[in-house]
């Protein structure tokens, strides 16, 4: 499973990944799901099993996640609270 992360701008998307790749997470850059939003945009997209400790260490950066959402098997998104 997936965890997808959407961020206030690009600039913030940008941010993270350079914060999460730097402490060894595995993450890609994807296109905002037409599922999840409308708007055109970037999001964080990194294994379900690495979330744990990612909103505390970007935190810490200065970086807000929005919004927060697990793609199950099925490959729809599940908004996580």
């Amino acid at each position: 499973m997936k965890c997808v992360l959407l961020f206030k701008s690009v600039h913030q998307v940008m941010k993270a990944e350079k914060v999460l790749k730097g402490k060894g997470f595995t993450v890609d850059l994807i296109p905002v799901p037409r599922e999840i939003s409308s708007d055109c945009g970037v999001a964080v997209e990194l294994p379900w099993e690495e979330r744990s400790g990612v909103s505390s260490l970007l935190g810490a950066s200065g970086i807000s996640v929005l919004e927060t959402y697990k793609r199950n098997q099925q490959g729809r998104f599940e908004k996580e609270s």
